[in-house]
């Protein structure tokens, strides 16, 4: 009623609803700031629509080239490849196999004497002139390159996925028969002039093998992908020496393997892909040869399918990506992660929500591409710079610290430790629980039937802890202190 007074109880429920809303902006307004705060550690870089399979840092003209599936910057034609300088993108020309969502990859970027060269898959016509399966880019227009590579009588063009340069010749890779007529099987040398031939694995008229990557380590040439080799048994890696191919200790096991990817690192050969200790092979998805034999790298990844997918050396570790969530016994990552030769790494500790297949270095940063289109719940589409700091970093124990399990016994290590608790039972591990000086269970979990494993102790406070582990029906405890 007008000029009436509000009764108390009135008065009280209002004040309350006033307090209630306060907090609830307060509580929104700090959880946008968290997030913001959070989803900072990568961050989208312009507005490609599609993702990219391939990126080459140009030292010589100081641009980051990227080319791949998609055809739009925003709402700039670039048809599958383009060029980034820090702050905006060019684009390179028009290609006829692109439709309105995208184009054809294009695996491979390449700068080789002076001109850049593009190759992929349906790569055919770029501004009217017939590339036939690889560009040639002299600064100002296209002509075909590398002409003298062939696939089959009225088939597509060649394509190249891979390159390496040393002494001036360009090593190519790819999926390909011929060069300049001679067989070569997807592996040949170009210089500068004309293609030559490595005569690689021979195969039937109707099938060529499918090589990837290629590399030189200790002066002898090295080259992966899916084929196989019937006079030896093995597949997926092999190596040109003076008397010909051979493949490199055995080659992989396992019907569906393939290497995707390989880098030296530390004076040893890393390779990476799809390949797993259940199948007869030393590593999971990742392992390293010396010269003379293959050894892990660390436990490797975790999970049956997951894949890495590409690697770089920068900065003095070993940088993965693909599509994984674990490494080195349930080291939790995000389709990447760092190794610096004795110990794995998470990278930032982000969620990407679907696979990186690039990373490359760029005026000392991080970029990748791939078919995200979230980070930490946050839109950040098929390309981003990595913007964030390493203070959520987490690592697992370094090789070196292992110790080697004795009789029957039980292992944990390190003692003391920081963040991450190593455990090896004699038998398959069911469950572990941590309790602390009083008594009270501060970590449990259930484990999945492996007689090593890991708990992470990062968050627990410094003090004295006790560990008790199931294995094989029996209890093993231990006890260990946290700093």
């Amino acid at each position: 009623m007008p000029g009436s007074q509000q009764s108390e109880p009135d008065v009280f429920l209002i004040h309350n609803v006033v307090i209630g809303m306060k907090k609830l902006v307060l509580f929104i307004l700090l959880w946008t700031i968290a997030c913001q705060l959070f989803s900072q550690n990568w961050g989208q870089v312009g507005a490609i629509n599609n993702t990219p399979s391939g990126m080459l840092n140009d030292t010589v003209s100081g641009l980051l080239y990227l080319a791949g599936n998609f055809r739009f910057n925003g709402v700039d034609t670039v048809d599958g490849f383009c060029a980034y300088d820090g702050s905006s993108f060019t684009s390179f020309g028009r290609r006829f196999d692109c439709v309105s969502y995208g184009c054809d990859p294009a695996f491979m970027v390449a700068r080789y004497n002076g001109q850049l060269f593009l190759s992929g898959p349906g790569l055919t016509i770029i501004d009217g002139v017939d590339v036939k399966g690889i560009g040639q880019w002299n600064g100002a227009e296209w002509s075909a390159g590398m002409l003298g590579l062939y696939k089959h009588e009225n088939d597509s063009n060649p394509y190249l996925d891979n390159y390496c340069i040393r002494d001036g010749v360009f090593y190519g890779v790819g999926l390909f028969r011929t060069a300049e007529g001679d067989t070569c099987n997807s592996v040949a040398y170009w210089n500068g002039q004309k293609w030559t031939g490595l005569d690689f694995l021979p195969y039937s008229d109707n099938s060529l093998p499918r090589v990837t990557s290629v590399i030189f380590y200790q002066n002898q040439l090295y080259v992966g992908g899916n084929f196989s080799w019937a006079q030896s048994g093995g597949a997926d890696i092999a190596r040109l020496d003076s008397t010909g191919w051979h493949m490199v200790g055995g080659g992989l096991k396992g019907g569906l393997s393939f290497v995707s990817d390989m880098q030296v690192y530390e004076g040893e050969l890393y390779i990476c892909g799809y390949f797993r200790k259940a199948d007869g092979n030393l590593g999971n998805k990742i392992m390293r040869w010396d010269g003379q034999q293959w050894k892990e790298v660390g436990a490797g990844f975790c999970s049956p399918n997951v894949i890495p997918r590409k690697m770089m050396v920068y900065d003095g570790k070993l940088y993965v990506v693909g599509i994984f969530d674990c490494v080195d016994n349930d080291l939790l990552v995000s389709n990447i992660a760092t190794w610096d030769g004795e110990r794995w790494c998470s990278f930032g500790n982000s969620y990407f929500n679907n696979t990186i297949l690039y990373i490359a270095e760029y005026k000392g940063e991080i970029y990748v591409g791939g078919g995200f289109t979230e980070v930490d719940g946050q839109p950040c589409r098929f390309f981003a710079k990595w913007v964030g700091d390493h203070s959520t970093d987490t690592c697992s124990e370094p090789i070196s610290a292992a110790p080697e399990p004795k009789g029957e016994g039980f292992s944990l290590w390190p003692n003391p430790v920081r963040d991450i608790l190593q455990l090896i039972a004699p038998s398959p591990v069911e469950s572990v629980s941590v309790f602390d000086a009083v008594g009270r269970t501060v970590i449990r979990s259930e484990e999945r039937g492996v007689a090593r494993t890991s708990v992470v102790v990062k968050h627990l406070p410094a003090g004295v802890y006790f560990v008790l582990v199931r294995a094989g029906g029996k209890v093993w405890s231990g006890k260990f202190v946290k700093e």
